[in-house]
């Protein structure tokens, strides 16, 4: 069963999708910290890199935008000099402080601002309006031949002149009817932007994107959702009015109002598979296990037995670990939004024909994933290479912070080391003349070091300074820590 829950309170909203009971996508809205993936902008250019191609734009956030030098073609046909098919160089086109309307590709992440591209686009249901493109594109999912070419054909008669428009999977079937309805509605938004970019300041918002009820309505709620179920009744009355406008009447049976006093997320176990999705080791159902890890420049993801010991040869219990952990990683990569350079160390396998088992199920529950994905096959190191697309945050994003401790290493210096640096301290602090006792203040664990290698060495170097060592324990000292107090 496929399943959509909606849990809204006065502080966040939040939506899992479920398979048979298991969570495939989180998402997450806190009040007063919405996306803003693909909200448009008035901005102005801050800065141009033409080592770089590129220009940094002043969208009004922490963090200028980057935007290369191809994302702005169509922007530079249409609003600046009417120049078609132009291949000049970005310092040519723009210079600081020009002002240039943008829309965000990608969230802002670490240091890093957020991308814009001014190849605007308005999504809808079905279809996904571009305002400075007269192209026609059809998702890739639909493999129909005549279906395409039903749909290319339908479109160039309905789409507005000077416009383009990307043919989403779901419009796979539909009529004319849904067509008009939803291109009329896009043409309208796009319009209401474009009167407000020349009375609007910098940093202005332009357009917003909708909240994730109605992008979860528009993207994802379909024929394959069996029940979507929701804890708010302003909301599910809302949910009933946008399907009557657009989307099919027969979806509205699936729709639910849930009623109980208990947390909607507890009940449906969706709070432990959040929980559950933030630790790196991720168990399998066999004995085996992921070990999930993010670094700066990619994801590494190690599969292991672990307590799977197999009932047949050692190759079989292998395969078997490996193509369990293949279907399990597809979904921990949507439901963890991890993205960009992915990298699967799988248990080596000697037959190839065991590597293609293998992939072709890591391909088959990829498919599924809603962001596109492509996977290189085993590399001569029997690794498998794969990339996701960057789209909104992480779930750790909205979890977990850095630890202000190890600063996100995951390690803190050794206790030894610690010893090492406290006695280094002592032999530089015992050369101040008006100083007569140090006092180290550290945890428990480090005194029980430090008494039992190094005290009477310390004692006899300061007696010969004509200092004398007192040594404290800390009750709320943080692990591995310390501090020198001087008296004189």
């Amino acid at each position: 069963m496929n399943q959509i829950i909606i849990n809204i309170d006065k502080f966040q909203t939040r939506a899992a999708i479920l398979e048979n009971g298991k969570v495939l996508e989180f998402f997450i809205e806190r009040y007063g910290e919405g996306t803003i993936n693909g909200n448009i902008y008035k901005g102005k250019v801050a800065n141009v890199l033409p080592g770089m191609e590129s220009a940094f734009v002043n969208i009004g956030l922490e963090k200028n935008g980057f935007l290369y030098v191809n994302d702005l073609r169509e922007f530079e046909e249409k609003y600046l000099d009417g120049i078609e098919n132009s291949n000049r160089p970005i310092e040519d086109i723009l210079t600081v402080g020009d002002d240039v309307v943008v829309q965000v590709l990608s969230e802002p992440r670490g240091s890093k601002g957020a991308r814009v591209t001014t190849h605007f686009t308005v999504p809808g249901k079905y279809l996904v309006l571009m305002p400075n493109n007269d192209h026609i594109a059809i998702s890739k999912k639909i493999k129909n031949e005549k279906e395409r070419a039903r749909l290319e054909e339908l479109f160039k008669e309905i789409k507005p002149d000077g416009m383009g428009v990307i043919i989403r999977t779901a419009a796979e079937g539909k009529s004319i009817y849904h067509f008009e309805r939803e291109i009329q509605y896009l043409s309208k938004k796009w319009e209401e932007t474009d009167r407000k970019i020349s009375k609007a300041k910098i940093g202005d918002t332009l357009y917003r994107d909708n909240d994730i009820v109605t992008k979860i309505l528009r993207d994802i709620f379909s024929n394959q959702i069996d029940e979507l179920i929701v804890d708010n009744e302003e909301a599910y009355w809302e949910i009933i009015d946008y399907i009557n406008a657009f989307s099919e009447n027969n979806l509205k049976t699936k729709i639910k109002l849930y009623r109980d006093s208990k947390d909607i997320f507890e009940v449906y176990n969706i709070n432990k598979e959040i929980e559950n999705a933030l630790k790196e080791v991720v168990w399998l159902e066999c004995g085996g296990y992921l070990v999930i890890q993010k670094t700066e420049a990619l994801i590494s993801i190690d599969v292991n037995t672990g307590k799977n010991t197999g009932t047949l040869n050692l190759e079989e219990t292998v395969v078997n670990t490996n193509v369990e952990a293949a279907v399990e990683i597809a979904r921990q990569l949507r439901l963890r939004n991890l993205s960009g350079i992915i990298i699967i160390d799988f248990i080596d396998m000697k037959l190839e024909a065991d590597k293609i088992k293998v992939t072709e199920a890591l391909e088959k529950s990829l498919s599924k994933d809603r962001i596109k994905n492509n996977i290189i096959h085993f590399t001569d190191l029997g690794l498998v290479e794969m990339t996701r697309k960057r789209t909104g945050n992480p779930l750790f994003y909205y979890f977990q912070e850095e630890c202000p401790k190890c600063n996100g290493t995951g390690r803190i210096k050794s206790k030894k080391s610690i010893v090492e640096s406290i006695i280094k301290e002592i032999k530089e602090l015992s050369t101040e003349e008006d100083i007569r006792k140090i006092k180290v203040v550290t945890t428990k664990d480090i005194c029980h070091k430090l008494e039992e290698i190094y005290l009477d060495f310390i004692n006899s170097y300061l007696a010969k300074k004509g200092k004398i060592l007192e040594l404290v324990e800390s009750i709320h000292g943080e692990k591995n820590d310390y501090n020198i107090l001087l008296e004189k």
